[in-house]
This record gives C-alpha cells, sequence and structure tokens, in this order.
C-alpha cells in the first residue's frame, strides 16, 4: 500500500470511529455517488468528507450580544463557509497592526521627569538593537551605572522601576498614575520607598542589577508586555526579593494585565503592596512564597487544615 493510500485509511478510520459509519457516504469529494447514509464510502478515492450535524441555531441572540460585550475576547465571530467574515479578517488585521505598532512605541525623552524619576537606560542603543539582542536590555550602560551611583536612593525595602519593555505605550498610559499609586501603598504597609527610576529600553531583567547597586531589599519593574491583538496599552509588574544578578525568574512574582480593561492601576498598586508584604514576611518571592502559603494552610504539623 501506497504512503498516500494509507493515509487516506487512517484518516477515514479516524474519521468513522469518531463519527460514526452513519456520516460516511452524503457529502462525497470528488463525483461520488451512492445511498446517504450508506456504510461504504462511494468516492472515487475511497475517501469521503464526513456528513456534519448543522451547527446548533442561536436561541437567544440578544444574550450573545451582552455577552461579546463584556469581553474584548473575539468570541461568537459568526463565519461564512469555513473562512471568517469579512468585517472580523479586517479587525484582525487592524488589531494585528496595533501590536505592531506597540512594539515600535518608544517614550519620549521627558517622560522620566514626568514620573519624577532618575532617567537611565540600558545598553541598548536604540529599539532595532533592543529587539534583537535581549541581553543588552538587562544591563546599564556605563552613563547610567554612574547616575545610578550617585543619584538613586540607596538601601531601602523597596525600589520602583519603571520601563519601556515591549510596549513603551503601556508605560506610557499607565505609568504617570501607577508608579506614584505603588509609592504610596508601599508606604501605606510600612515599607521605606526610594526614588523612581525610569528605565529606556529596559528587559525585566535589569531591575537585578539596579537591586545590588542600590543594595535595596526588594525592586519592582513596571514593563510593557509583548502585546497580543489589540492590547499594546498591558502593562506588568515584576517583584524580586532580594535581588542578585541574573536571579531566576522561579523566585519573582508578576502582576500582569494592568489597564483599564484589565486590572486597573490604583488596584495593582494595592495588589502589588500586599504581595510584597507576604513576601518580605515568607523571606522571599517565587516558589518560596507558594511553599510559605501552603505550610500557613496546613498549619502545624500533624494539624489537619
Amino acid at each position: 500500500m501506497s504512503d498516500a493510500e494509507n493515509t487516506k485509511r487512517v484518516v477515514r478510520d479516524a474519521l468513522r470511529e469518531v463519527l460514526g459509519d452513519a456520516h460516511f457516504g452524503g457529502a462525497h469529494v470528488g463525483n461520488a455517488t451512492g445511498p446517504v447514509g450508506g456504510n461504504a464510502p462511494a468516492c472515487a478515492d475511497d475517501l469521503c468528507e464526513p456528513r456534519y450535524a448543522p451547527p446548533p441555531r442561536v436561541r437567544d441572540r440578544a444574550a450573545l450580544e451582552q455577552l461579546r460585550t463584556t469581553t474584548p475576547a473575539r468570541i461568537a465571530q459568526g463565519r461564512t463557509g469555513t473562512r471568517y467574515l469579512t468585517s472580523v479578517y479586517v479587525g484582525l488585521r487592524a488589531e494585528h497592526a496595533i501590536a505592531l505598532d506597540a512594539v515600535h512605541s518608544e517614550t519620549p525623552d521627558d517622560f522620566a521627569a514626568k514620573l519624577g524619576a532618575v532617567a537611565l537606560r540600558t545598553r541598548a542603543k536604540d529599539k532595532e538593537e533592543f529587539l534583537l539582542h535581549p541581553d543588552q536590555g538587562r544591563r546599564l550602560d556605563d552613563a547610567s551605572l554612574a547616575r545610578l551611583d550617585t543619584e538613586a536612593t540607596k538601601d531601602v525595602d523597596v525600589q520602583i522601576i519603571a520601563g519601556d519593555g515591549l510596549a513603551a505605550w503601556a508605560i506610557l498610559r499607565q505609568g504617570e498614575v501607577l508608579v506614584p499609586a505603588l509609592a504610596a501603598e508601599f508606604q501605606r504597609v510600612g515599607f521605606r520607598v526610594g526614588k523612581p527610576l525610569f528605565v529606556k529600553n529596559a528587559r525585566i531583567g535589569v531591575q537585578d542589577e539596579i537591586g545590588v547597586r542600590t543594595r535595596a531589599k526588594s525592586t519592582v519593574i513596571l514593563v510593557g508586555e509583548r502585546p497580543g491583538l489589540g492590547t499594546g496599552d498591558s502593562l506588568s509588574i515584576y517583584t524580586a526579593y532580594g535581588p542578585k544578578l541574573g536571579q531566576d525568574n522561579a523566585e519573582k512574582n508578576c502582576i500582569s494585565n494592568i489597564r483599564p480593561l484589565g486590572l486597573p492601576p490604583e488596584r495593582a498598586a494595592r495588589e502589588c503592596a500586599e504581595l510584597m508584604r507576604r513576601t518580605f514576611a515568607a523571606g522571599g518571592g517565587g516558589l518560596k512564597l507558594v511553599r510559605a502559603a501552603n505550610g500557613a494552610a496546613r498549619g502545624p504539623a500533624g494539624a489537619k487544615p
């Protein structure tokens, strides 16, 4: 038996196993003949398309439309044959363009001043190098290291870092609200907070070097995430306790999807302060924080939760 014939047999047997014999014999490939619903395929090439039942009708279109308005996710889009509707296809292309624009967006030169932050930049000379060489976005350039040593607050509990990341739009749209909100929430729970820093062409890992150089007990970095369709304004916060160069992600925590359609900045700031409070109590973040939480849930040795 040839490879093509064997492939056809495997596909046909798999379809018959899932759909049953009654689904074969109606809609054929080629000019097949034979009774609808017959057990034996009558296609010339011995392979028939399954006869699928029609999709169920929508019983409450108003309820469906209401459901669609509750989420930016693409649900109940409809189709024409096996293809997207034209309006859906055009919408997908537009949202893809938004994501591309977000990746190539940049912050203006005066943005650090708007945040009241020390302006720093990584070793990535421009956006192209930042995108092509990720490691260049994880360390500061020499001029920024010197500025960090002279202008940054040292030995604080929490150092707040704002970065552009993979979508500068995110920090542009959420940063001016989130940075002061974070500082206020950290201070509310008793942490000493350093003067905020802004890093251009920043990857998450740049928080490691900053934490080590400033001797901060912990760092939080705000970065624009790699955008999905139509979501170029989504920001994330990454927290790190006991900073060290090349700190493993398993020791860090993340709060994501910070934007008006997701987690509002003010609420994200409260959640981050609470997360950091628990991190300090556990003596570490990431997996260590999870283990501490699981231990607390179990209670003393031998005790039932």
